[in-house]
C-alpha cells in the first residue's frame, strides 16, 4: 500500500509539474507569438515607407521626363516654324524673281 501510495504521489508531483510546465510553454507560446507580430508589423511599416520613398522618386524622375519632353517638343516647333519661315520666304523670293522675269519678257 505503501508503495502505491509512493506511485500516486509521483503521478500527482508529475503532474502537477507537467500543469506548470504547460503554463510556462503556453506563456512562451503568447511572448513568441507577439514578437512575431511586433516584427512584422515593424517590417510592414519600414516597407511602406519604402514604397513611399521609392514612388516619391518615381514621381520626380518622370516629372522631370515630362519637363524635358515638353522642352524638346517646343524647341522641335520652333524649329520647323523657323524652317517654315525661312521656306516661305524663299518661295516669295522665287515669286517674286519669276514675276519680274515674266514683266521683263512682257
Amino acid at each position: 500500500m505503501t508503495g502505491e501510495l509512493i506511485v500516486a504521489g509521483l503521478v500527482a508531483a508529475f503532474a502537477v509539474v507537467a500543469y506548470f510546465e504547460r503554463k510556462s510553454l503556453r506563456a512562451d507560446v503568447v511572448a513568441a507569438e507577439a514578437k512575431v507580430v511586433s516584427a512584422g508589423e515593424k517590417f510592414i511599416l519600414a516597407l511602406r515607407s519604402k514604397e513611399s520613398q521609392v514612388r516619391a522618386k518615381i514621381w520626380t524622375d518622370v516629372s522631370k521626363v515630362i519637363v524635358e519632353a515638353k522642352a524638346e517638343a517646343e524647341k522641335i516647333e520652333a524649329d520647323v516654324k523657323a524652317d517654315v519661315s525661312k521656306a516661305e520666304g524663299s518661295v516669295k523670293a522665287l515669286v517674286a524673281k519669276i514675276e519680274a522675269d515674266v514683266k521683263k519678257a512682257i
